[in-house]
């Protein structure tokens, strides 16, 4: 076995860190299962034997088992359901796709905006108007620009037929710089019925300490684009007004739970963070990390500084969580009410946290390498959980309950009112 040489780092934690991981890429090169079993050492070594420990049950306790709706898809990304049942799914080449009773539309939805491609970027995220019945209005976030001068956009449109109809502009981050990676691009209502927005740090990681630069940082911002007058840094010159928080690296996951902003982003190699979202708080990257950079090098010797917000919950190494959300059904066992689900990217696996009193206290982990990188989880309003693939040739999976009587109830994919939707 060859190990990776790395520089000595600074710090106790950090140091720990770098040395785990340095020998991680040596074992990748030998053998998957030994590499698994010093993960699972080195979280035990890091955070001692009380602390919360991944759980991977055995295929006996995996009561559901993911079923194939539709597909394929090319590299999607976003999805949403409208209130009738039908779910909207975006590709980053830039199409609105529809599925309706479970079948995937030929054709893409009208009037989607041009967006830049390439790296990360694309067509991204879609989030429903809570108010669609009335208004028909959608959001979609998305890349703009022209070659080395990219940003992020949010436009809000109305979903007549099928085509966009109305389509505004209501978001531009600033500023436009060539970057086409690493973006963040996630949308979703606050606590308060704004509009928040996640936006990464493009791999400058500078930039994410820089209060005159939307990149890492989470924005917030009305259904119309004017700006809350309560946001953190309103009338501030060194500021712009729509930051609410900063400090972020690359966060992929927005969600409410019990009244509460979370978010869900990438670490470098190793720290992935689930966070707490308070106004004007600084989320510390890259001032403070639990990972080390992708060639070896340490980005900082601290894990905690004061002033800066410490994450809720982390994972070294890294599983590149994709997307966040609170379970609100009725097919699901009950204690998956009690936190959240995670889609993850590089960990292939679906992850379920229990929160108790704003903590993580169990980690459960599903469906490893059984369906490749995981894009996107969201909730039906027939309260099943629907898993999106990564890729050109994705797909979109629901978790059926194999055991659970409500399994032998059967009945159509998507089917409106037959459970709550998630927050």
């Amino acid at each position: 076995m060859t190990l990776k040489l790395c520089p000595p780092p600074r710090g106790f934690w950090t140091a720990t860190a770098a040395a785990f991981l340095c020998i991680f890429l040596g074992l990748l090169g030998d053998s998957r299962v030994r590499a698994d079993e010093a993960e699972a050492q080195f979280v035990e070594d890091l955070t001692g034997p009380s602390a919360v420990i991944p759980m991977k049950p055995p295929a006996s306790e995996i009561t559901f088992e993911p079923r194939m709706v539709a597909g394929p898809f090319e590299m999607p990304w976003g999805a949403a359901f409208l209130p009738d049942g039908r779910m909207l799914v975006t590709e980053r080449p830039g199409r609105l796709r529809v599925i309706e009773n479970g079948v995937l539309q030929a054709e893409a939805v009208a009037g989607t905006p041009e967006v830049v491609t390439g790296g990360h970027s694309g067509l991204l995220d879609v989030l429903v108007d809570r108010d669609f019945p009335n208004n028909q209005r959608i959001f979609l976030s998305y890349m703009h620009g022209t070659k080395g001068a990219v940003n992020m956009r949010v436009m809000s449109a109305r979903l007549e037929g099928n085509a966009l109809t109305g389509q505004r502009v209501i978001f531009d981050s600033r500023p436009a710089i060539a970057g086409v990676d690493q973006i963040g691009g996630r949308l979703a209502y606050g606590p308060d019925n704004n509009l928040y927005l996640t936006l990464g740090d493009r791999f400058e990681k500078e930039r994410a300490q820089d209060l005159m630069d939307h990149s890492g940082s989470i924005v917030r911002f009305r259904e119309d684009g004017s700006i809350p007058e309560d946001n953190p840094f309103v009338g501030r010159n060194d500021a712009l007004p729509e930051i609410y928080s900063y400090g972020h690296r690359n966060p992929q996951g927005l969600v409410v739970r019990d009244g509460k902003l979370w978010e869900i982003e990438h670490g470098p190699y190793g720290g992935d963070e689930l966070n707490i979202i308070e106004p004007g708080a600084n989320y510390g990257w890259p001032l403070v990390t639990f990972g080390i950079d992708y060639n070896g090098e340490i980005i900082s010797d601290r894990t905690s500084a004061p002033g800066l917000v410490d994450p809720v919950y982390k994972w070294v190494p890294s599983v590149a969580p994709s997307s966040l959300v609170a379970y609100r059904g009725d097919v699901m066992p009950e204690n998956w009410h009690d936190g959240f689900i995670i889609g993850t990217l590089s960990g292939e696996r679906l992850v379920h946290l229990t929160i108790a009193d704003g903590a993580v206290v169990r980690e459960e982990q599903f469906l490893q390498k059984k369906i490749g990188r995981i894009r996107n989880v969201t909730v039906g309003p027939d309260g099943y959980i629907y898993l999106v693939t990564d890729g050109s040739e994705a797909a979109i999976y629901r978790l059926d309950p194999v055991t659970d009587e409500v399994a032998a109830r059967g009945g159509l994919p998507f089917a409106p009112g037959a459970g709550r939707t998630a927050d």
